[in-house]
């Protein structure tokens, strides 16, 4: 589990790595901004930077809300506890998958603001490398030509095996690198649960339904049907 610590009073940092000196800096983008080490952003469930630092290559991602109900309040969430906010559960169960075997980002710390009620989140975990979304691989012919799709259902499996329920399993939080290891990301609101047929059929059709519907919308993204028939023979195999 991760280290707690308590800072400025209400606030906590959690650390994984205890060999980095993790601070308050780090989760701040000006610091990292006036270190020239911001080297790119993306939005996902969160925002995200990415870090080239000189203790090694990171992401910092900032825990936003989906939804409505982002619209009123888009970085706040209500505080039940440091340890069921959402870096501490998230860092807690990367742990467990790295621990586990499963191919996961190594987890470096997360930060809790709290203010009353309310309290605003990131995490940090260490960047994979050499590695791009499958949707960045299906958007190119060469790359797409090269997925092993049956690879990426036996990945799956093994999470599944391990009792992990990836609710928001999609194109975007499987990764390839370039020696075509599979590795899945964003564990956000995600967790570990006695293993059940349902809910591991709701990550399936869920991550089915972000290719079809990246598919209608790019016209250059290479899915096929028979991508997705390689896929579930991995893993039922």
């Amino acid at each position: 589990m991760p280290i707690e610590q308590t800072k400025q009073g209400s606030d906590r940092l959690f650390i994984s790595n205890p060999d980095l000196a993790v601070n308050d800096d780090w989760f701040s983008v000006d610091y990292w901004q006036s270190q020239d080490a911001v080297k790119g952003t993306a939005a996902g469930r969160g925002t995200v930077w990415f870090l080239n630092t000189a203790e090694g290559n990171f992401v910092l991602r900032r825990y936003r809300r989906g939804g409505l109900i982002a619209k009123l309040t888009q970085f706040k969430f209500f505080f039940e506890g440091f340890k069921k906010s959402r870096p501490y559960r998230e860092l807690a169960l990367l742990e467990f998958m790295l621990t586990s075997g499963l191919p996961v980002p190594e987890p470096i710390a997360g930060r809790c603001l709290r203010s009353g009620l309310h309290y605003q989140a990131e995490i940090i975990t260490r960047l994979i490398p050499n590695a791009d979304e499958i949707f960045s691989c299906l958007m190119n012919k060469k790359q797409a030509e090269a997925i092993n799709w049956q690879l990426i259902g036996k990945t799956i499996k093994r999470f599944h095996d391990k009792g992990v329920d990836h609710t928001d399993l999609n194109c975007h939080n499987i990764m390839l690198d370039t020696n075509g290891k599979v590795w899945l990301i964003d564990f956000d609101k995600c967790q570990q649960r006695s293993i059940n047929s349902q809910w591991q059929e709701a990550n399936l059709q869920r991550l089915k339904r972000s290719f079809e519907k990246e598919a209608g919308k790019h016209a250059k993204f290479l899915f096929e049907p028979t991508h997705w028939q390689l896929l579930l023979e991995g893993y039922h195999g």
